[in-house]
């Protein structure tokens, strides 16, 4: 519900989000789509926070965004700061998230 949510607010800043199939695997997910930027909803999953993810989203050059919920936020900072992505704390207003996933993809020049 969120991940539509989300999309939605990304659609309006005139983003085209793509999801994975239900019970898709990351790896299939980002070997299918091949985005140029990656946003991790939920930076507390393990499977987000892997080494083995993070190879995977490099191998197919797309950035990667972690947001997390200011309760999770220390651990979630730590862990993208450790593999060079980038992290903000959900933002809460449409404009927000447009403007901060406009910075990410800039970064990547």
């Amino acid at each position: 519900m969120i991940a539509a949510l989300v999309g939605m607010l990304l659609e309006l800043e005139e983003y085209d989000p793509v999801f994975p199939a239900p019970d898709e695997r990351p790896e299939d997910a980002i070997r299918r789509l091949r985005p140029p930027l990656i946003v991790v909803l939920d930076g507390q999953l393990a499977e987000a926070r892997s080494d083995l993810f993070f190879a995977r989203c490099v191998q197919a050059g797309a950035r990667v965004a972690m947001f997390g919920e200011p309760v999770a936020a220390d651990a979630v900072r730590a862990a993208a700061r450790e593999r060079r992505a980038a992290y903000f704390a959900m933002p809460v207003e449409r404009r927000e998230l447009g403007r901060v996933l406009d910075e990410v993809l800039a970064d990547a020049g």
